[in-house]
């Protein structure tokens, strides 16, 4: 393989690079999305209409420990994108 075709397939490569990183950053904040939300509900639940057990305690507690970690993922996956830009 000569020198041309070597850049003709960097520049290919360069090209379809940020379409799947594209792709696979949509998909991992819609996910960080998804289960964000998922366990701000479930300790929302919890809060309301769960009684007051120890089990249901630790598992609202490991909920809002969650859902604390996914807004901040969420946050910083936007500040990362940002930056791509």
């Amino acid at each position: 393989m000569d020198r041309q075709e070597s850049d003709q397939i960097r520049e290919r490569a360069s090209e379809t690079a940020p379409s799947q990183l594209s792709s696979r950053f949509r998909l991992a904040f819609f996910a960080v999305v998804v289960l964000t939300l998922m366990a701000l509900a479930v300790n929302v639940l919890l809060a309301v209409a769960a009684d007051d057990s120890d089990q249901i305690r630790a598992v609202a507690e490991t909920c809002s420990t969650t859902y604390k970690m996914g807004f901040g993922a969420i946050v910083a996956l936007m500040s990362q994108q940002h930056v791509r830009d």
